[in-house]
């Protein structure tokens, strides 16, 4: 059975480490999802997907086991959460800033706006873009991890998504994925009843609930119909991303099955499987994250260090 500190670990360790890295090579542009079967087809991996050896992605090319750009997000949040007695929106927005000025690889729009304004002598949170993307889900797992249980998550989960995206529906959907998480990491709920729970009055803000309720109560529909041509939201912008992340996840049979689907429907896959992944992370414990996955990330063991140290601060 999984205990409440695995859950707690898995749920902030999967979307850093297992993104999984290359899922760049399937995601962002790719949102023709014949042409990324045929790619797979023609070499053979179909049926695994992940840490696929070829870069195909035209936006960036990253070494085999890298972090995505959301994943090395993740990151970043998770050093400075590990790093401090408590995450705070002001310091968090500076350790931002520096990760981006220093980081190699490829700086989204959000990430820019961050430095630029904070250039020009901006602060928390007016610093931070006026976006409603996926970064605010992403960031969630961390924060459920340190908060889920007390009564700071809404706010520290607030205070995370504004150091990088000052926007009010951006937080909104970031506290309603920091519930739905809640529920299986504290509550011990599985994915499927975490996402039913959510549907109900009351229990997330309601304008979320009311964006997610039509597409999410019927789960027949096939993940590429409800990315494709449902919601018709492929991309990282919310609330399609959230809705897309919940409805892979609910109709997955575990984190395996819920990185391999959310891979091959392509578009934004990087953020539906950073939150969706740690669901199902938090849900089936230890072995959720297949040690051969692990072993293709450099990064993985500082990684784990960071969580052990985070889930220390949680515990003192």
């Amino acid at each position: 059975m999984t205990t409440p500190a695995t859950s707690l670990t898995l749920t902030c360790l999967t979307p850093c480490c297992l993104a999984p890295p290359r899922c760049a090579v399937l995601c962002c542009a790719a949102d023709d999802t014949s042409k990324v079967q045929s790619l797979l087809e023609s070499k053979g991996r179909a049926a695994e997907p992940e840490f696929f050896p070829e870069p195909s992605c035209p936006f960036y090319d990253y070494k085999l086991g890298r972090l995505s750009p959301y994943g090395d997000e993740v990151y970043a949040l998770l050093q400075h959460a590990a790093g401090q007695p408590d995450i705070n929106g002001a310091a968090l927005t500076e350790h931002l800033v520096g990760f981006f000025k220093g980081y190699g690889g490829r700086l989204n729009g959000t990430a820019k706006k961050l430095v630029e304004a904070w250039d020009g002598g901006a602060r928390f949170p007016a610093a931070a873009a006026d976006d409603s993307q996926a970064h605010a889900i992403v960031k969630v797992p961390v924060v459920v991890a340190r908060y889920g249980g007390t009564p700071q998550l809404a706010e520290r989960v607030e205070a995370a998504v504004r150091s990088q995206q000052n926007n009010d529906t951006a937080v909104a959907m970031g506290q309603a994925a920091a519930a739905i998480l809640e529920r299986v990491v504290v509550q011990g709920s599985t994915v499927g009843e975490a996402v039913a729970w959510a549907l109900e009055p009351g229990n997330i803000p309601e304008s979320v609930r009311e964006q997610l309720a039509p597409y999410l109560s019927d789960t027949t529909p096939s993940l590429h119909s409800m990315v494709h041509e449902i919601t018709k939201s492929p991309s990282c912008a919310l609330p399609g991303a959230l809705t897309n992340s919940l409805y892979c996840a609910a109709t997955s049979s575990g984190y395996v099955d819920n990185v391999r689907r959310n891979l091959v429907v392509a578009g934004d896959n990087c953020s539906r499987i950073l939150f969706g992944g740690a669901l199902w992370a938090a849900a089936e414990g230890e072995g959720a994250l297949p040690e051969a996955w692990k072993q293709q990330v450099p990064l993985y063991p500082e990684l784990e260090r960071l969580v052990d140290e985070l889930i220390s601060r949680r515990e003192a």
